[in-house]
């Protein structure tokens, strides 16, 4: 009889988070499961942005340092611990403040079958202030271990992405998985579920490389809007019947580029907030070919330090509806559409919130203040669904 093992864990995105209210030192990792003989080993890779640390001078260069530091422990005992330390360096101003996540590095450990506490620590070198985590794993036996946790590759160039947030530079990915006692045969199939993304399968294959076994698929990103979302890997007989099945989380994160290329439609949607019915029907009305110029004098009419290549208003734009996305969205609909998605990218974030998540006899409610536009606005939860629409203009 063939048994279904499941990967359940690994390749979930967690977060690092700062010890200091107010600190903007915070990072993402997820961790996979490979087998390793008798063992399991357990890669956790760390990613952060430049906006999250501090820069300093050097030179004619802007220096960042950071440590990472982890803490493994099995009913209370430390039995193993590691750190590194690294840089990165920028050559402006402009581009210490680029909120694109890149990654920073991975712990890599071999562990025996059982449960686990991690601590991750993140110190900001230049300006002393730390981010932490702390999580719990279940190491699964190894001998179970039919199909590791997934990856994700580029397919024109072959290079691995050691992160589980991509944005959104090309066509299509690769997914792939390093595949144990299963015979070239099987059959592999790849699903791509999402919250607001119809779920869609991918035929796959049994590849040999680097003396191992790997299942391997590819899939369309392109149509594919931002979000979260959860790549599948099974393994089928010959016969058909399911024999192993690994899964991740992933996030795409879409860029001007994209939006320009892919989902311009969106993007004008978007834009509506902040720009003019004039620059809107000129944006649309603008051939193919002839649009990346017409969007970059957009942007440039609207860059308060024009002598610079770092527009910040582009920049602050694209992360409100990012921001907006991640933190007002539903089932139903992105976080951008929202009625705090809109306010949020037309004002910026308010001076003051003030929250009544339970109020006696009345809907949870927001009240967001600008005090420096003499503006505030009542968000009210009357479905109780967390989707707070805008009641009134005070």
């Amino acid at each position: 009889m063939i048994i279904l093992l499941v990967v359940s864990a690994g390749a979930q995105s967690l977060f690092l988070l700062p010890e200091e209210e107010g600190s903007p030192l915070k990072g993402n990792f997820s961790y996979r499961f490979f087998r390793q003989d008798t063992l399991v080993r357990v890669e956790i890779p760390v990613q952060l942005s430049n906006n999250a640390l501090q820069f300093v001078r050097d030179g004619a260069k802007y220096r960042a340092r950071f440590k990472l530091s982890i803490a493994v422990y099995r009913k209370k005992e430390l039995i193993y611990s590691d750190e590194f330390s690294d840089s990165v360096e920028v050559s402006k101003y402009e581009y210490t403040n680029l909120s694109e996540p890149w990654f920073a590095g991975k712990f890599s450990l071999t562990l025996p079958k059982g449960k686990y506490q991690i601590y991750l620590v993140l110190v900001d070198l230049n300006s002393r202030q730390k981010a932490t985590a702390k999580f719990k794993i279940k190491v699964p036996n190894p001998k179970s271990i039919k199909i590791s946790t997934p990856w994700f590759f580029v397919p024109e160039s072959d290079s691995l992405i050691l992160t589980d947030k991509i944005p959104v530079l090309w066509d299509s990915l690769g997914v792939m998985a390093e595949v144990y006692d299963i015979p070239e045969s099987a059959g592999v199939e790849l699903e791509i579920v999402g919250v607001r993304y119809k779920p869609r399968d991918y035929p796959g294959k049994i590849v040999e490389k680097d003396g191992g076994k790997f299942a391997q698929a590819f899939f369309p990103i392109d149509s594919m809007p931002g979000g979260e979302y959860e790549a599948k890997l099974t393994l089928y007989s010959p016969s058909g019947s399911k024999i192993a099945r690994a899964k991740t989380d992933f996030t795409l994160i879409q860029t001007p580029q994209s939006m320009i290329k892919y989902h311009f439609d969106e993007l004008m949607d978007q834009l509506k907030l902040i720009a003019n019915p004039s620059e809107i029907k000129e944006l649309e009305n603008t051939d193919s070919s002839s649009r990346d110029s017409v969007w970059a004098e957009f942007w440039k009419k609207r860059d308060p330090t024009p002598n610079t290549e770092y527009n910040e208003a582009k920049e602050e734009f694209f992360r409100r509806v990012q921001y907006s996305n991640q933190h007002f969205g539903t089932p139903y609909r992105p976080g951008w559409k929202s009625d705090r998605g809109r306010i949020y990218i037309t004002y910026g974030p308010p001076d003051e919130i003030e929250r009544h998540p339970f109020e006696p006899n009345y809907y949870a409610y927001e009240i967001w203040y600008y005090y420096s536009l003499g503006i505030a606005f009542v968000f009210v939860d009357e479905d109780g669904d967390g989707d707070y629409k805008l009641r009134e203009t005070r």
